[in-house]
């Protein structure tokens, strides 16, 4: 992973097209998909949220898409998970020289809005949709806002509900989060009505299970893109960076 003269910081440079961040995203599912999710945003999150910002994780996982982001973007990172995922997550950020600017912490998912604190930005991947209602998932944005600094940005990779043949697959596969709140035109009226938005864009379509073959992904997504206009409706997943109003508290 480490090229000779470079640092294991360095490793993670260019996040978007390392191998990885593409470790870090297979676990999800749709890799090449969600690689290109982290590329197309990354501009509008590097604009937002510069280097030297402290920013809130919600969800780290194995971690490695943590170290992507901070390597990447030059961020100091505290993240919230469960005990059992803070072990692996450390290690991944030792690995890759990054353990000064990457702080995981376990925490009982009911404790983590008991978390306080003044963020630069928040980070989620997957995370939210868990709610079990509007109301729910309304509330974890509320927490959001209370831990952002004012004009503090939310960077937020949600699943969508996509499509009637999507849901039927998912029923079929018994994905345990088909009944949450995936996202739709009702959850974006929830960010919408908290944030301001700086970028946002629906990713989604039967391309996505083409994640093993790259040529093929590409040429499918690009070809879903000109054939059908993603909404929030018939999304895969959603990318949204937004910030925190003034008038907010």
């Amino acid at each position: 992973m480490t090229v000779a003269g470079s640092t294991n910081a360095d490793a993670c440079k260019s996040a978007a097209s390392t191998p990885v961040l593409r470790d870090g995203l297979r676990r999800g599912g749709a890799p090449r998909m969600w690689e290109r999710i982290v590329r197309e945003s990354l501009p509008a999150i590097r604009t937002a949220v510069p280097p030297g910002s402290r920013v809130l994780e919600i969800g780290y996982g194995d971690g490695l898409l943590s170290c992507c982001l901070a390597a990447e973007s030059g961020w100091s990172l505290v993240g919230l998970d469960t005990s059992l995922a803070a072990a692996a997550a450390s290690a991944a950020a030792e690995r890759y020289g990054l353990e000064k600017r990457l702080d995981f912490r376990g925490c009982r998912p009911e404790e983590t809005r008991l978390h306080h604190g003044a963020y630069d930005a928040v980070f989620a991947k997957t995370v939210l949709y868990a709610s079990e209602s509007l109301s729910e998932y309304g509330t974890w944005l509320d927490w959001i806002l209370s831990v952002l600094r004012p004009g503090g940005v939310l960077i937020s990779y949600e699943t969508g509900r996509a499509n009637e043949l999507m849901q039927i697959y998912r029923r079929l596969r018994r994905r345990a989060y088909t009944g949450l709140c995936l996202y739709t035109s009702k959850v974006e009226a929830l960010y919408d009505r908290r944030f301001e938005l700086l970028f946002r864009k629906h990713y989604g379509g039967l391309s996505q299970f083409l994640s093993p073959a790259p040529m093929l992904y590409e040429a499918a997504a690009a070809l879903e893109e000109r054939l059908a206009r993603r909404s929030a409706d018939n999304c895969f997943a959603v990318a949204i960076v937004a910030r925190k109003p003034a008038s907010a508290s």
